[in-house]
Formats: C-alpha cells, sequence, structure tokens
C-alpha cells in the first residue's frame, strides 16, 4: 500500500512569505503547520545546479559559438539594455534541486531561486533574456539545461506579464481578491505551463485560498459568533489536510470528503489507504482544471468513477487489491491527461502522508 500512497500523493511545501499585496491584510496564521507541507527531515536530492553547472569560462563561451539570430555581442547590444551579471544569475539558480532523472525540483526553493534571479530583470529585453537562456543551457549538461533556461524564460515572461496585468487590475475596483488570485494563476499556466505552474506555485495558492476566506468569513455579518468560529476552525482544517490546495469551485469532490473519510474509516480502511484515497481525489479535481476539462462532463465522469470506486471498497478484498482496482478505475473514466496530471501536480519528490490530529 506504501507504494500506491507514494505513487499518488505529492505533497507541496508553501512559502511563508506570501503578500497578497494591496488587496488583503496579512491576518494570522494558523496554529498547527498544514499536514502535507514537506516534513521535517524529508530528503532532498543531493544533486543541485550548483553541483552539477559546468566551469563560468565555458559556460560562457558556448553561446557565443551558437547561430542564433537573436545572438548578440558586447557591440550589438542595445544600449538601452540592462547590463547582465552572470555570476549573480548562477547563485541565484545554485540551490535548485536536480532529480535522479536530470528534472528540476520545483519546490518552494526552486521558485524562491527564480524570484531572486528575476531581480534586475524586470527592463530586461528580449536579446538580454535569450542570452541568459543561451548561458544557463550552456551551464547545464543534457536535457537539464533546457528545462532551467526554459523555465526561467517563461518565469521571467510571467512576471512581465503580472505587472502589466497588476497595472490594470488596479483600475477594477470591484475585482475581488478570490478573482485576482484566480487571474494570477491563469496567468501563470498561460506563460509557464499548467504543470510547471502547479508545482512551483500550489502551496502559495493553498495559504492565498485560506487567507481570502478566513476575510470573507469575517467579514460576513450574517455569521454569528459560533458559526463564524466553526467556518474559522474549519479553513484551518482544509489547509492542514490539503483541501485548499485546489480550486473546488463547481464540483462538491473536495467537501464531500468530509464524509468520505468517516465512511472510509468505518469500513475499517486503515489510514495509508484512507490518504490515498483522499489524494487521489485532490489530484482529480486539480486535474480538472489543468487539462481545461469541461466542468460539468467531469462532474459527470466523476461521479460515477466515485460510485464504482464505493464498490469496490465495500468488496472483500485486501487493501492492496481494492488500491490498485481503484487506480486502474481511473483510466475508464478520466482522459489520459487527465490521470498523468493527477499524478504530477505536485513535486514528485515531496511525498508526505497526511497526518491528522
Amino acid at each position: 500500500m506504501a507504494r500506491n500512497r507514494d505513487g499518488w500523493w505529492l505533497a507541496a511545501v508553501i512559502s511563508p512569505l506570501i503578500l497578497l499585496g494591496a488587496w488583503m491584510l496579512w491576518p494570522d496564521p494558523p496554529r498547527s503547520t498544514p499536514a502535507w507541507t514537506s516534513p521535517e527531515g524529508t530528503a532532498r536530492p543531493n544533486r543541485t545546479i550548483a553541483s552539477q553547472w559546468q566551469r563560468p569560462e565555458a559556460a560562457a563561451e558556448t553561446p557565443a559559438d551558437r547561430e542564433t539570430p537573436s545572438q548578440t555581442t558586447s557591440e550589438q547590444a542595445d544600449p538601452a539594455e540592462p547590463e547582465i551579471n552572470l555570476d549573480r544569475l548562477q547563485d541565484a539558480l545554485a540551490n535548485i534541486a536536480i532529480d535522479e532523472t536530470g528534472n528540476l525540483v520545483l519546490d518552494e526553493i526552486a521558485l524562491a531561486s527564480l524570484r531572486q534571479a528575476f531581480r534586475g530583470l524586470e527592463e530586461a529585453g528580449p536579446e538580454t533574456l535569450e542570452k541568459l537562456k543561451l548561458y544557463v543551457e550552456a551551464g547545464l549538461a543534457g536535457d537539464t539545461g533546457a528545462q532551467a533556461a526554459r523555465i526561467l524564460g517563461n518565469y521571467i515572461g510571467y512576471r512581465k506579464a503580472l505587472t502589466a496585468a497588476e497595472a490594470e487590475w488596479v483600475e477594477l475596483e470591484d475585482l475581488a481578491p478570490r478573482e485576482k488570485l484566480e487571474r494570477t494563476i491563469e496567468l501563470r499556466r498561460e506563460h509557464m505551463g499548467p504543470l510547471t505552474a502547479s508545482q512551483l506555485f500550489a502551496g502559495e495558492d493553498a495559504h492565498q485560498r485560506y487567507l481570502i476566506a478566513m476575510e470573507e468569513v469575517r467579514a460576513d455579518p450574517q455569521l454569528s459568533r459560533e458559526q463564524r468560529q466553526e467556518a474559522l476552525t474549519r479553513l484551518r482544517d482544509d489547509l492542514r489536510s490539503g483541501a485548499l490546495l485546489v480550486n473546488s469551485e463547481g464540483t462538491d469532490a473536495v467537501e464531500n470528503l468530509r464524509s468520505e473519510r468517516q465512511d472510509w474509516q468505518s469500513m475499517g480502511l486503515s489510514e495509508d489507504t484512507r490518504n490515498y484515497l483522499e489524494q487521489q481525489t485532490l489530484g482529480l479535481v486539480a486535474a480538472r482544471d489543468l487539462t481545461g476539462s469541461d466542468r460539468q462532463d467531469w462532474q459527470n465522469r466523476y461521479d460515477q468513477f466515485a460510485q464504482q470506486r464505493n464498490t469496490i471498497l465495500a468488496a472483500g478484498l485486501t487493501e492492496d487489491e481494492k488500491a490498485q482496482q481503484v487506480e486502474g478505475l481511473m483510466a475508464t473514466y478520466f482522459t489520459e491527461e487527465e490521470v498523468e496530471a493527477a499524478h504530477n501536480w505536485l513535486p514528485q519528490y515531496l511525498k508526505a502522508e497526511i497526518n491528522r490530529e
């Protein structure tokens, strides 16, 4: 069962420095650490960009040997373009981990590194950005360099687009924080790709959903003191459980997890199996938006899937057999793209169990 569980739950790390800017205040954080964060002692891969980087001299020479229309030299460079400190760029990206397959580990450290790399590049034009990408690609061997260059370029494109969008959003007085968050998420997906954006930002987005929802609850005049406290407690539970990692708008699949957890426990299912089933649900909800599935069609298919899943769980099978059949059931009701997104919507190496209080 552990193997199946680990294959599903890809835990996210929350960045503690999440600002909602001018559009909301930062309320008190939850007292307990969300259970889906990287647990203390979780090992990151030993390889990093720093350990795999080629000698700066060799890396700096390689782009000059390439024939590309966007290639520039110091003499050809636009004087309006900012100077590039390649050493600073290398230092900014140094701590990004590389897994055993050569792929970058897109965790909170990778996100912090990208933010650091972006500093000073706000006004950089296409020629400068192309030079940066060539430098990064040359500094790392094989597909790792190409991936790092692509992600860096896409992140810079996203940040520039966000700056332009925020200038427009300032004029929209009725733009609610929740709507601004969803627009920001859409910008990330557009510029970085749905899966990359999810892997980098899912934990941060969960925190923002939590903070926005807390403000909405506190500002709701229709709630009694007891109702408000109950709603805030539920929000903290949702943050700890990982329910806020996904956008549950338009589906009751996440809300139903509250009662389903109790049903699964009444069936005698182990904590490992219950965690596996819960993370499967969250992954499928995430996949719905990552793949752009029609929400009503997805809901119809999910309802049929959930019904068949319950039949399997109630059958006289071992827990491993139940898990295998439930996992296989996904291919019946969901597309290959949706199943892949459900597996990969969070960083692969941050596999952690949900430990409930």
